[in-house]
């Protein structure tokens, strides 16, 4: 299982996401969608610890 709490990610001197919460079960799929540059992909990156949040876990 992976759980965030409390994520929040700035970039560029604009807010992607604030205080996010999520949990993603095993043996389920999830899909991310969103409008071209909201943050999906940075979700993804802090997700895979390849890049830090500006906060939370």
């Amino acid at each position: 299982m992976i759980t965030v709490t409390d994520l929040t990610m700035n970039f560029g001197g604009q807010t992607l996401f604030t205080d996010v919460n999520l949990r993603f079960d095993p043996g389920k799929r999830y899909g991310i969608v969103g409008a071209n540059g909201s943050g999906k992909s940075t979700l993804l990156r802090i997700l895979a610890e390849q890049e830090p949040p500006s906060k939370g876990d």
